[in-house]
């Protein structure tokens, strides 16, 4: 039984892990705005070049819960800039440091599709 809990936890990594990025194009008034529906064990992913000098004020907000965080790559490593868990809205401002490519990230851990709506602004 441990083997097949183990191997279903493996499985729910390797799809998770599967999100198909969206470039975050900003419009001519500094919105960004998109949506998606989850599968469960599916992600969602907007990525961008995100300056310090033009924060970004986000909210998102599901039909079931997700598992969501801000992040960006460093070589092999993953920076974490926030992180929640099985939440279904959130919204906040984000003021890096420096200017990186930046992602937010959802993943469905239910075991019911989520729609998700995505509002950025800067």
């Amino acid at each position: 039984m441990k083997f097949f809990a183990l191997l279903s936890s493996a499985a729910f990594a390797f799809f998770a892990s599967q999100a198909s990025a969206v470039d975050i194009v900003w419009s001519s008034a500094d919105t960004f705005e998109h949506s998606a529906t989850l599968a469960p064990g599916q992600s969602a992913e907007v990525c961008g070049n995100i300056e310090p000098r033009l924060p970004v004020d986000w909210k998102y907000v599901g039909d079931g819960p997700l598992t969501f965080n801000i992040h960006r790559h460093s070589g092999s490593e993953v920076v974490y800039a926030t992180r929640s868990y099985l939440t279904r809205e959130q919204n906040g401002k984000f003021s890096p440091t420096f200017n990186f490519e930046w992602c937010w990230m959802w993943t469905n851990e239910t075991v019911d599709a989520v729609t998700l709506r995505v509002n950025l602004k800067r």
